[in-house]
């Protein structure tokens, strides 16, 4: 008996330490089940390993920690519909709960509040509307909030603010209102806010400038401010993104912006922004993308902007800016994209512009450039789009463009450029968009070899060659060209048969008005002399050699029947004659009395 007292008390104390143990495993699959039963659609079965009869912890999208409650939640990307139930509460132990990327509804249940350990919450890119509530201010050991992209309306929560432990927070892609509020600017450790993409409205706050830690600031995109860029963002020293593009934004952009070493992104654009772009922007010398496009910039681009070493894209499009484009442009070492179109800029394109081998979109059209075009825009084949059309460029299109196979759109038009289309142009593998319109090009089309035609020229679809001087035939590779959906080469001095083959054949004569000696089905007949025998098939006026062979011979049959018609013509005549001698004879004149 001695030893069965200390068996049961051990049979005992294991089964209350067992069952202690399945209690929380029990409750949290219940409300892991919970959230199954919510959702209405799985797409991807993820969720049908789910069952009462299997261990909650090797659910799918479901972690552990080593005492068996559920740390985390992650089914994100899974194209799951439905709603969240508020019996995820029960789930105390859990730190991360990522539902983003589904098309969960309905209101955030405010039940969320009571789990005290989380720290990340991802609930981005669902349908959650409703407004935000109020109690997940009670999540003191929060780092992520996500709710970007979903329906929720009402103001900003203010609350949050006294989460202490938040880094990262968007609210952006939503439908909140009224103004950001100032005390978004006591957060001590945030890193990342964005509110983009709402309805709000007001100023940016100047209490912005206290979030020493942050990082990344979007404000940009369907918000309405007033005023401008407060001069405080310039206290932001860790700041490392800045984007207010379409945003109501007006006035100067406040010097103190150059006091943002570690800034490698600046977007402004589709503002009211206005005065001259500010010196201190040359500053940054950690900027890689500055777009100051669609605002009423004035005055020069300063010469500061030399120091931005860094800078890969430059939009200064659609502003009132005038001078020249300086020549250290061309010698930025990382410059990939420059677009300067819609201002009122004047001399030169910047001579070494390309120099730098990284070069893959440029945009001068629009402005009042001159001289010619340099020979490096495509020095390191990555060359994708050249635009400068409506300017006064002079000169030769560059022949290394003929060899940039690299080039997708080039529009060049509306400008005084002259000589040949360089050789090899119109067979870049990636072409599909040529525009050498109104220039005062010359010579003929430049040799196309078949091979090229076969391997790209098919992507071709816009070619704009009218109003130039070239002359000579239309090449019978760019009829091949079964890409093609729009060509105008009209007005110039082109000559000879148009082509019938491939898309040529749905093109209307609008295309080659005003060249006197091109000819076709639509055009008229070709001028004797200006056709070529070997293109001579199917257009009236024109014969083949056999078709020549035919008429020798119809000709020949003719004059035979001319012959024998002769013949007997000339029988018929003198049996008329004698007839008529008969009559004469019969019907003489008889003196009766």
């Amino acid at each position: 008996m001695r030893f069965l007292l200390p068996l049961l008390i051990l049979l005992l104390l294991h089964h209350h330490y067992s069952a202690a143990a399945r209690t929380p495993r029990t409750s949290e699959a219940q409300a892991l089940l919970s959230l199954k039963s919510s959702i209405t659609s799985d797409p991807s079965s993820f969720l049908s390993s789910w069952t009462p009869s299997t261990d909650h912890c090797s659910w799918p999208g479901v972690t552990c920690n080593s005492r068996r409650h559920v740390t985390s939640i992650n089914l994100s990307n899974r194209n799951l519909t439905g709603t969240l139930p508020p019996t995820l509460s029960h789930l105390t132990s859990l730190l991360n709960l990522s539902l983003s990327s589904n098309q969960l509804t309905g209101p955030i249940p405010p039940s969320l509040s009571l789990l005290p350990f989380l720290k990340h919450l991802n609930l981005s890119n669902n349908v959650f509307n409703s407004t935000f509530p109020p109690l997940l201010s009670n999540l003191t050991s929060l780092i992520t909030l996500d709710l970007y992209n979903n329906n929720m309306t009402g103001p900003l929560p203010v609350t949050i603010s006294r989460i202490a432990t938040l880094r990262h927070l968007h609210l952006g892609g939503n439908y909140f209102e009224g103004t950001i509020p100032p005390e978004y600017g006591s957060f001590p450790s945030l890193e990342y806010l964005a509110v983009s993409g709402n309805e709000l409205s007001g100023v940016i706050p100047p209490e912005i400038g206290n979030l020493s830690s942050l990082r990344e600031l979007y404000v940009g995109y369907y918000n309405t401010f007033s005023g401008g860029v407060p001069p405080e963002i310039g206290n932001l020293t860790q700041l490392l993104r800045f984007d207010g593009a379409n945003c109501g934004l007006s006035g100067e952009i406040p010097p103190e912006i150059g006091r943002l070493q570690n800034l490698d992104t600046l977007f402004l654009q589709v503002n009211s922004l206005s005065g001259p772009l500010p010196t201190e922007l040359g500053y940054l010398k950690s900027l890689k993308s500055m777009d100051l496009s669609n605002n009423m910039f004035v005055g020069e681009i300063p010469s500061s902007f030399s120091m931005l070493k860094n800078l890969t894209l430059l939009n200064l499009f659609r502003n009132k800016l005038h001078g020249s484009v300086p020549e250290f442009i061309g010698d930025l070492p990382a410059l990939e994209v420059l677009q300067l179109w819609e201002n009122n800029f004047t001399g030169s394109v910047p001579k070494n512009l390309g120099t730098n081998q990284m070069l893959q979109i440029v945009d001068l059209s629009s402005n009042k450039l001159t001289g010619f075009l340099p020979p490096y825009l495509c020095s390191g084949n990555r060359l994708q789009t050249l635009i400068v059309l409506g300017n006064f460029l002079l000169g030769p299109v560059p022949e290394s463009l003929g060899e940039c196979e690299s080039l997708s759109r080039l529009r060049m038009g509306e400008n005084y450029l002259n000589g040949s289309i360089p050789k090899g142009l119109l067979s870049l593998p990636k072409l599909t968009q040529v525009e050498l319109q109104d220039n005062l090009l010359s010579g003929e089309f430049p040799v196309t070899e078949w091979v090229s035609v076969t391997l790209g020229m098919r992507i071709l679809d816009y070619l704009n060659l009218s109003r130039n001087e070239l002359v000579g035939r239309i090449p019978a590779s760019i009829a091949s060209m079964q890409s093609l959906t729009s060509v105008d080469f009209s007005y110039n001095n082109l000559s000879g048969l148009v082509p019938e083959t491939g898309q040529f054949s749905y093109f209307n004569a609008t295309s080659f008005v005003g060249n006197p000696n091109l000819c076709g089905p639509y055009l008229g007949p070709c001028k004797i002399g200006i056709v070529n025998s070997t293109h001579q098939g199917h257009v009236k006026g024109s014969f083949s050699a056999s078709l020549k062979l035919l008429l020798v011979i119809g000709l020949l049959v003719c004059s035979i029947a001319f012959a024998i018609a002769a013949i007997f013509k000339a029988k018929s005549l003198k049996k008329a004659s004698d007839a008529r001698a008969w009559k004469l004879t019969a019907f003489q004149r008889l003196d009766f009395t």
